[in-house]
């Protein structure tokens, strides 16, 4: 195979370009180099193109989520078939829960009503806070007290459902209530008596509709409510004796009974017995005992057991020691018997025959009502009045050998005699408070 030359390149003249081989694939190489230079050109710029302005953050989200929809999409119903349930049946439900728990339903006003032993009559007005617009079904309130285990409420209310938006009354309409453990209801009555401020405790299942929403709820829930005060301020306004005796009554009168609770209370006719220390010295019956609210001026009668009070008037004096220091007499009052329609109320008599009132009334505006009812029947005087009762002997008589056996037994004294004492200052007050009803009565004449 014969040796390839080459040109000689050293002997090459300046300036003159080197020969160049063409023809065969000569033109084709040179074509392929400038093939190779526009696809480097191309490929420039293509790669200028990409280079572009930077995403935003935005625009990154978007070309995400378009690239990965369908994930979000089942991951999205996957939560919700997890947290709608919780919704519904869990959160909801406990927030309708606690706004329930934090009704203090105050009772407002309401009357009570003693049918019988065992039955009252009773309605209630209170209310319900609601922030949300709900609609609360039919339901029961159980009451009982608290402190009593196991829970045993004494009787319950048929509420009526309503709708209920913001601050909504709840009217509990009047219905006979049956007593169903009685000695629960007086442990409550007991307090209500006594004190300023009585708990009643209520439980209940409401069911509670937000829209279509069904709830069923718990109610359980101590209300405050006030209390009567043992009857503070009980005082008879006035009161006159009668004689001869009207059907077996010889004094009749006002009274206040004073109410300091929310509840009208109805108890029928009241039957109480008047004592002064230990000596039961009559009885007297107060007629359709309505209380409501505040102050309330009754009727009564009775009968004053004038021979009693003769033959115990030291004891009776001896008593009123310190309301006489006053100028006025306490008489202690206990309940007897309680009547509505002719039916005996036994929860309420056994309550009013266990506690012990307090009723005061002026020694001056006593004497004159007395001695007014003693001479007011044209008598001429007490004597006249009192001469049978107390076998011909004077009234004020009885009282000075009364007072004078007991205070010095074997020593007689008369009338003008004791009257002129006043060793003893208590003794001199409740002469001067005879002697002074008896100028008040005979001036009025």
């Amino acid at each position: 195979m014969a040796p390839t030359t080459s040109p000689d390149t050293s002997r090459r003249e300046p300036g003159v370009p080197p020969p160049t081989a063409r023809g065969g694939r000569g033109d084709d190489a040179e074509d392929g180099v400038d093939a190779q230079s526009d696809n480097a050109s191309s490929t420039g710029n293509v790669g200028e193109k990409a280079a572009g302005p930077p995403l935003t953050k935005r625009q990154k989200v978007r070309r995400h989520c378009g690239r990965f929809w369908l994930w979000y999409l089942i991951a999205f119903i996957i939560f919700l078939a997890i947290l709608l349930p919780i919704l519904f049946k869990v959160i909801i439900p406990a927030i309708v829960q606690a706004i329930v728990k934090g009704q203090s339903l105050p009772i407002t006003s309401g009357r009570l009503d003693v049918v019988s032993g065992t039955q009252m009559k009773l309605a209630i007005n209170t209310s319900l806070n609601t922030p949300l617009p709900a609609r609360i079904t039919d339901l029961t309130l159980f009451l009982y007290n608290r402190d009593t285990r196991p829970y045993s409420p004494f009787a319950n209310l048929s509420v009526d459902g309503q709708k209920l938006k913001g601050n909504t009354q709840i009217v509990i309409k009047e219905q006979i209530v049956t007593i169903s453990n009685q000695s629960e209801l007086l442990a409550w009555l007991g307090p209500v008596f006594d004190q300023d401020k009585v708990d009643l405790s209520v439980r209940g299942s409401p069911t509670i509709y937000l829209g279509a929403l069904k709830t069923d709820t718990r109610l359980d829930t101590t209300v405050q409510i006030p209390g009567l005060k043992q009857l503070s301020g009980l005082g008879i306004k006035d009161l006159k004796v009668m004689l001869p005796p009207e059907n077996g009554r010889n004094i009749k009168g006002t009274i206040n009974v004073p109410n300091y609770g929310v509840l009208a209370l109805n108890f029928g006719n009241v039957t109480f017995n008047i004592l002064s220390g230990d000596v039961t010295l009559g009885q007297i019956t107060l007629y359709d005992v309505l209380l409501n609210e505040g102050n309330n001026t009754l009727n009564f009668d009775g009968q004053l057991y004038l021979d009693t009070l003769i033959k115990n008037i030291g004891p009776v004096l001896a008593s009123q020691s310190q309301a006489l220091g006053r100028g006025q007499v306490d008489l202690n009052v206990t309940g007897n018997q309680t009547v509505m329609n002719g039916v005996h109320i036994t929860f309420i008599e056994k309550l009013l025959a266990s506690r012990t009132l307090t009723t005061s009334i002026s020694v001056v505006t006593l004497l004159s009502d007395v001695l007014s009812g003693l001479m007011g029947g044209g008598g001429g005087n007490i004597i006249d009045a009192l001469g049978d009762t107390f076998n011909n002997n004077t009234f004020i008589q009885n009282i000075v050998d009364h007072w004078n056996t007991t205070k010095a037994p074997g020593k007689q004294a008369d009338l003008g005699s004791l009257l002129g004492k006043r060793n003893n200052p208590k003794e001199a007050l409740m002469w001067n408070m005879l002697k002074m009803g008896l100028k008040m009565k005979l001036n009025q004449r």
